[in-house]
């Protein structure tokens, strides 16, 4: 796994020169990834007295969990020069850019961030940090971003926006986020305003209205790899293609 994580240039891409605290970021990621952790266990499996693998020897990082938060506070520093470098290997004008927004719950009260909101992971009345999430088309993760427990998922996307506008740079991406996050308002007053495109999903009443209009013609949804799916509540359509867009089909 380290091999792997050198190979992909992630080393040099963390920080360029050789450190204990690079050495303990690297150990902390592989740990996530074989054997996820808290900090206190994942010390304890890299020390020499505990060791359950030769990663803390090959690392040189011999450390306690003290170490493990101070690694991450010197990430933290560096995190946006990392985001740019993710960006320039993953994104680029035109491309699409997914975003959406997450959480995760926590116990107690010493985090400023830590609110009470809509919880996805069924945590009801726990509080809770959100995290935003830019990625290529593949997934592959390029920023992230923590905001307070209690963020609506339209409030996170002016925030994606600048990220991608000023720390990255691109003027032409394509959006790509729920219709919890790309909302008519934040399109008309964001999205749009930016000179971004963007690709979501409709509600029920919008799609009604084009298929009552003329302007969606069922038979495109065999020639244009489109489908929609009518549920109890509501319509969705999602476009799975965009290598041969219709000039039926637009922006809403």
């Amino acid at each position: 796994m380290l091999g792997t994580l050198k190979k992909l240039g992630l080393e040099k891409l963390i920080d360029p020169r050789p450190s204990s605290r690079r050495n303990q970021v690297l150990a902390m990621i592989v740990a996530r990834i074989l054997e996820p952790a808290s900090k206190l266990a994942t010390a304890r499996r890299l020390v020499e007295a505990t060791a359950v693998s030769t990663l803390g020897e090959i690392l040189d990082a011999e450390l306690d969990e003290d170490d493990l938060y101070g690694a991450m506070d010197w990430l933290l520093e560096r995190q946006e020069r990392i985001e740019r470098g993710l960006a320039k290997r993953h994104l680029d004008e035109g491309c699409l850019v997914l975003c959406d927004l997450t959480s995760v719950w926590m116990e107690g009260r010493a985090c400023p961030l830590a609110k009470r909101g809509h919880s996805r992971d069924g945590k009801k009345g726990k509080l809770q940090i959100e995290f935003g999430l830019l990625c290529d088309r593949d997934g592959c993760p390029v920023s992230v971003e923590v905001f307070p427990g209690n963020t609506a998922d339209p409030a996170t996307l002016a925030s994606q926006i600048a990220t991608v506008r000023r720390r990255f740079s691109l003027s032409k991406v394509v959006l790509v986020g729920d219709r919890g996050m790309l909302t008519q308002a934040r399109i008309r007053e964001e999205v749009k305003p930016a000179g971004l495109d963007w690709i979501s999903a409709l509600r029920g009443p919008a799609i009604r209205s084009l298929m009552e209009a003329g302007d969606v013609e069922m038979s495109l949804f065999d020639e244009r790899d489109l489908v929609v799916k009518e549920s109890l509540s509501a319509f969705s359509l999602a476009v799975f293609s965009l290598a041969r867009p219709s000039p039926r089909i637009s922006s809403p």
